[in-house]
């Protein structure tokens, strides 16, 4: 099996949606994909940003069976999927109402589970509620006494109810509002969440020893960077502090943790590597830079679904108050940035860039369970859901608020020829923690599909069809590059004008850029410099204006996309000036 993975001729790039326990898809997706090409950028979202990181250690180690090994977690997540997700104990109940209601419909055992709970409460109510019921009887007959009854009864699951949500909303910032903090808790025989990533990125990076024990150090994505060729691992986190996104390992400088915090998230011996060397300051330690960042650590703060699992906190100095130390919560990735297709774009690629996306199995539109839109006319349109209850408007209105930029991006062309969807229903991965093992195989083998059509094989299934072909993906991609920068150069010339117009926004830069108060003190040479490529852009923009080509009819793809300047999420060090040349 070895030799299957040890000589791909080509490289690609790949991000994966994400979608709790539906990350079972990807590892034969990822194994179809890496007996052709070596992964060079690897980057997703929450149970996506585990997918990528353990395939980026897959790639560290190929040479050692990273990816044998990677084949072997499907087995392994088939018996144990459930008990990654292990309770803090002072959360057991109030996870054990999640798991058997929410998330596996038994309601009655739920229910059974509050009244246990809460059953001095239970049965105080229930008195009143008899002796409201026996004293309506005796007094206004038998259909009194039944409305009586009707109200107890009523009243009785209203207090508990009121009860059980009092519990929960002082549990849960206790708790970081998650359940499962990730660390193996006491008395379970299997690794929880952080424990068995920890274990399984180094076991596919080829770095435990020869007795099967843990190396001194985690895998870091600088160990990633220098591998030949470097291997780029992106993870996308949410501040919910500061109610913004990071592309991790990049956050900047200025944060720190506590010890005993991240002990309760991570296994001692990553805890131990992040505070070696340090002295704390006032009990907080410094986080590390993006290059020595542990990558389990980053997948961690990727995933931390709401109230399943708990949120990552971090501290910075508050320098606009009194320099105290401000308290911030990272929570789940997906809540920016689900499906982060627009990791490691380029304008012009050199190497394919796979997407795969989970999306919801509607029967009604299609029996179609794995689809690539490879031919242009496909994966135009949105695709529509039925909203038809009060679970469903609520889902509507999160979905449409955090993933629709992601949605529009995966309709662009260019971009929706590289993303193959996988088609999940209802009681298949996301919150299905408890799913048996012949449906996470059947999983398993819906990623085997996707990869085929990736690598460009012949389809697994015979309803399966158009498989990737990256000369083609290409060749779209320049028409789309023509237009948009066809587009953004005639638009900008029209607004910039001719220098010798005095009213022109080409006059107003050559005379201010003597004037400014901001970013004053660059060079002359400099100022010349970048005033004459701008104006030398703009005279091209001009000489395009009443002959352009983008609008003839049927050549450049649909729907058309725009450049825009956007915020650019991965923070690092500021850059080296080059020097003035000569």
């Amino acid at each position: 099996m070895a030799d299957d993975y040890q000589t791909p001729a080509q490289e690609c790039d790949v991000v994966m949606k994400g979608g709790i326990t539906s990350g079972i898809v990807y590892p034969k997706a990822v194994l179809s994909l890496a007996r052709q090409y070596r992964f060079r950028d690897v980057g997703g979202a929450s149970a996506g940003a585990i997918a990528a990181a353990i395939t980026a250690a897959a790639e560290y180690g190929r040479a050692r069976g990273g990816f044998d090994t990677l084949a072997k977690i499907p087995d392994d997540m088939s018996t144990s999927l459930a008990t990654l997700f292990q309770p803090d104990p002072r959360g057991r109940a109030l996870y054990g109402l999640l798991a058997d209601g929410f998330l596996d419909g038994r309601w009655g055992r739920a229910v059974g589970r509050i009244i246990r709970q809460h059953w001095l409460v239970a049965l105080v109510s229930a008195v009143v509620a008899v002796a409201v019921t026996v004293w309506s009887g005796a007094g206004g007959g038998f259909v009194a006494g039944l409305l009586a009854a009707l109200l107890g009864l009523m009243v009785v699951a209203g207090v508990i109810t009121v009860a059980f949500l009092l519990q929960a909303m002082a549990l849960l910032p206790k708790l970081d509002f998650g359940l499962c903090p990730g660390r193996t808790q006491p008395g379970n025989p299997r690794p929880a969440l952080s424990d068995w990533l920890s274990r399984t990125i180094e076991d596919c990076a080829g770095r435990l020893t020869a007795d099967g024990t843990l190396p001194e150090r985690p895998l870091t994505f600088g160990d990633l960077a220098d591998h030949g060729p470097s291997i780029n691992l992106r993870a996308m986190t949410t501040d919910l502090s500061m109610r913004r996104p990071y592309i991790l390992p990049f956050m900047g400088s200025g944060h720190f943790f506590k010890d005993a915090e991240f002990r309760r998230l991570f296994g001692d011996w990553v805890v131990d590597a992040l505070i070696k060397g340090q002295t704390p300051q006032d009990g907080y330690y410094r986080f590390p830079q993006p290059m020595d960042l542990p990558v389990v650590v980053a997948v961690r703060m990727s995933l931390s679904f709401p109230l399943l699992i708990a949120a990552v906190p971090l501290y910075r100095v508050n320098y606009a108050d009194d320099k105290s130390m401000q308290r911030l919560l990272f929570s789940d990735g997906g809540l920016s940035s689900n499906f982060p297709i627009h990791l490691f774009d380029s304008i012009l690629p050199g190497r394919p860039t796979f997407g795969i996306s989970l999306d919801d199995f509607d029967p009604a539109r299609s029996e179609r369970r794995v689809r690539l839109p490879m031919p242009a006319s496909r994966g135009r349109w949105l695709e529509a859901r039925p909203i038809t209850s009060l679970a469903d408007f609520a889902m509507g209105l999160l979905n449409a608020a955090k993933d629709w930029q992601d949605n529009l991006q995966t309709l662009l062309p260019g971009y929706r020829e590289r993303v193959v969807h996988v088609y999940l229903k209802p009681d298949e991965g996301g919150l299905n923690l408890t799913m048996p093992p012949e449906r996470i195989e059947g999983l398993v083998d819906l990623g085997g599909r996707a990869g085929a059509l990736m690598a460009g094989g012949p389809p697994l299934d015979a309803s399966d069809a158009f498989p990737f072909n990256f000369n083609e993906h290409r060749w779209r991609r320049y028409l789309v590059a023509y237009a948009s920068l066809e587009a953004l150069l005639t638009e900008a010339a029209q607004d910039w004008g001719d220098v010798n117009d005095p009213d022109s926004f080409a006059a107003f830069i050559k005379t201010y850029m003597w004037q400014s108060e901001s970013y004053k003190n660059s060079p002359q040479w400099w100022k010349n410099e970048v005033f004459g490529r701008m104006d030398a852009l703009m005279a091209v923009g001009r000489t395009w204006e009443n002959k352009m080509l983008r609008h003839q009819d049927g050549a450049i793809p649909y729907p058309r996309p725009v450049l825009r300047m956007v915020p650019y999420l991965m923070e690092a060090s500021k850059p080296k000036a080059p020097p003035r040349p000569e």
